[in-house]
């Protein structure tokens, strides 16, 4: 089977730029590389490259596919001979994506859910409702208390989606999105994007809590890790200096609230999570922040069912969530 690209002319490359997932500027520089004018892309060689992009282990990813890393690797050399483009570069720890291998990943990653879309309406499978992997990635003050039960009525609605919800730290949810990991992320930072969207979902109010029973005596601060910077933004937001402070890490949102509660520092959190817990108190005179909750998902020409019935979701149910305290 043969996916066929065809250039001719600039008018046409930039077309069937958008189609491969690569944007126009980046079409110049195929056909500035010498790309003929008509050209056929073999699955084969796709497919592997999906593989190895998918995971970034070629080991693992010749395994999926039941052939040797050679055989792979030769299959991926073929299709960068083709469009005269690198794909991969090795990096000291594994291989990673250049920015043509991150928008072929996404020409793949679309390809694939459009496939799956017309084999269940080709096989009547569609009337079971919608179907397919739903695969999104939040920082977890979001998954657990927002992003499940928004979602929840959809996969209630239509049980062949296959969700796969994942945790992440905030600072590496982008990459997670870049590199095919997921097909959505919400994140509370801005990643200046031209080639994703990005939806306001609402805002967390974010606020700090204490022991009810057994108020901290000292000025210590629960974060996720020594990277975490929350609390240095809510104290720097407050209208007075940041006092000196420890810090204590507690790794997930749960467990920071768990230690608040039993007194071994103070935290700044959602007030979403919060609002009804019997062992936090808000401390007072600080005032509250709020930060933007962003739903991310890669610009495409057209979208699958699915994809546009999560996207409904997120932003029908997501706003009332959080501001649900």
């Amino acid at each position: 089977m043969l996916l066929n690209l065809r250039i001719e002319g600039k008018k046409m490359g930039q077309a069937h730029a958008w189609k491969l997932g690569i944007e126009p500027n980046l079409s110049h520089k195929v056909e500035k590389a010498g790309i003929l004018r008509s050209m056929s892309l073999s699955s084969l060689h796709l497919d592997a490259f999906f593989a190895a992009a998918q995971s970034l282990n070629f080991s693992q990813a010749a395994r999926e596919l039941h052939i040797t890393q050679s055989a792979l690797s030769q299959r991926i050399k073929a299709l960068e001979e083709d469009i005269n483009l690198t794909l991969f570069v090795r990096m000291p720890r594994g291989v990673q994506l250049t920015e043509a291998g991150e928008r072929l990943l996404r020409y793949c990653q679309a390809r694939n859910s459009l496939e799956e879309e017309l084999i269940e309406e080709m096989t009547g499978n569609k009337q079971d409702g919608l179907g397919g992997h739903l695969r999104i990635a939040g920082y977890s003050s979001i998954v657990r208390s927002i992003l499940m039960p928004a979602i929840r009525p959809l996969l209630m609605d239509h049980p062949n989606i296959q969700p796969h919800f994942q945790n992440a730290e905030i600072r590496n949810l982008r990459d997670m999105l870049l590199t095919g990991m997921v097909d959505f992320v919400v994140s509370d930072s801005e990643f200046h994007r031209h080639d994703l969207e990005c939806v306001q979902l609402g805002s967390e109010e974010y606020v700090l809590v204490q022991s009810k029973e057994n108020p901290p005596e000292r000025e210590v601060y629960l974060d996720h890790d020594p990277e975490d910077r929350i609390t240095q933004q809510f104290l720097s937001h407050q209208a007075r200096p940041v006092p000196s402070y420890k810090r204590a890490f507690m790794d997930e949102i749960y467990a920071i609230i768990d230690a608040a509660a039993m007194g071994l520092g103070k935290a700044v959190v959602s007030r979403h999570l919060v609002e009804k817990h019997p062992g936090v108190e808000m401390v007072p005179e600080h005032k509250s922040m709020k930060v933007p909750v962003l739903l991310y998902y890669h610009r495409q020409p057209f979208y699958t069912d699915l994809h546009k019935a999560v996207v409904a979701a997120l932003t029908d149910q997501c706003p009332s969530l959080l501001s649900a305290s």
